[in-house]
């Protein structure tokens, strides 16, 4: 044996290596927890998987100072079975199948850990795509609305217009009434009065079979436009709505509505769901990635430690015809 390795063995024990090594190992492994779980409750959102080579990494970094506390405590172990006599060889035992044993445990483990996570990892590409898809549903649907409320809002300029110039009564308001009904691709429009005690009448509609309907939807609408609102909008099953004022002094209100579009709404909605379906799915991937890698780690441990166990019984067995 080299000198310098003899002196580099005799520093060690003076200086108590092992024990240090312990130590550092405890701290290591408790770091690594520690750090683990700040990364799985502090992430912006937990309900995303981690990416593969994170969780890998901190399956390694887990893994490392717990296997290097079980050799150690099997050297501690066979130190003492040993009873001084024949302590290198038990503990040379135990060093040798720990490390047979943890080795390829390692190995094998982070490959597991990838390939399980490789297969299951959803990317963020998929995603921004189904929130892409879903933005477009939304804004188109939204849109209607939007268009809708503009063209309410100019529709009862117009028409205020008019009627600082003429009256309702006028034999031209028909004409100019239903060409902007035409105009702004109107399905049901009105132009409600409201009168004595809050009674709201109709003076034009492009539909008399909606009056009851459109009534109604006036009135739910009154509260807020008496508030200074300039259009309110509602979205109903069939249909969306709008309320204007055209001369809130004297009680006269637009309304119009477009028929829905179905197919953007059923389209929006199917986009949501899949992309709600999509959000719980990654969910239970999340967990599932936690529990895997905590079998995992458990495994590699429970090996490990077997190998310890299996080498201190099979040194017991050599040494006792040697001595």
């Amino acid at each position: 044996m080299p000198r310098w390795w003899r002196r580099t063995k005799v520093g060690a024990r003076r200086a108590n290596l092992y024990f240090w090594l312990e130590i550092a190992a405890a701290v290591a492994l408790l770091g690594m927890l520690t750090s683990s779980y700040l990364i799985l409750t502090g992430a912006e959102d937990t309900r995303r998987m981690l990416p593969s080579v994170p969780a890998a990494a901190m399956l390694v970094g887990t893994l490392i100072p717990a296997m290097m506390m079980l050799v150690l405590f099997g050297r501690r172990l066979a130190i003492r079975r040993a009873g001084g006599t024949t302590a290198r060889l038990h503990v040379n035992m135990v060093f040798f199948f720990s490390l047979v044993a943890a080795i390829p445990t390692l190995l094998v483990a982070v490959f597991a850990s990838f390939l399980f996570q490789s297969g299951v990892e959803f990317s963020s590409q998929t995603r921004g795509i189904l929130e892409n898809a879903n933005e477009l549903a939304r804004g188109y649907y939204e849109q209607n609305q939007v268009s809708l409320a503009s063209n309410t809002t100019a529709m009862a300029g117009d028409i205020r217009d008019f009627l600082q110039r003429y009256s309702l009564y006028n034999p031209d308001f028909p004409a100019e009434y239903y060409g902007q009904v035409a105009q702004r691709e109107l399905n049901h429009s009105a132009i409600l009065q409201e009168g004595p005690g809050g009674s709201l009448g109709i003076a034009a509609i492009a539909d008399p079979e909606e009056g009851d309907l459109i009534k109604r939807a006036t009135a739910q609408a009154l509260p807020a436009l008496k508030t200074g609102k300039g259009v309110i909008v509602s979205v109903r099953k069939d249909r969306v709505d709008a309320v204007a004022a055209i001369d809130l002094r004297a009680g006269i209100y637009l309304y119009n509505a477009r028929d829905s579009d179905m197919l953007a709404l059923s389209q929006w909605e199917r986009a949501r769901s899949v992309l709600q379906d999509y959000d719980v799915l990654q969910q239970r991937w999340r967990a599932r990635q936690v529990q895997f890698n905590v079998a995992l780690f458990a495994v590699a441990l429970a090996l490990v430690g077997l190998a310890v166990w299996l080498a201190l019984r099979f040194a017991d067995r050599q040494v006792k015809p040697l001595a």
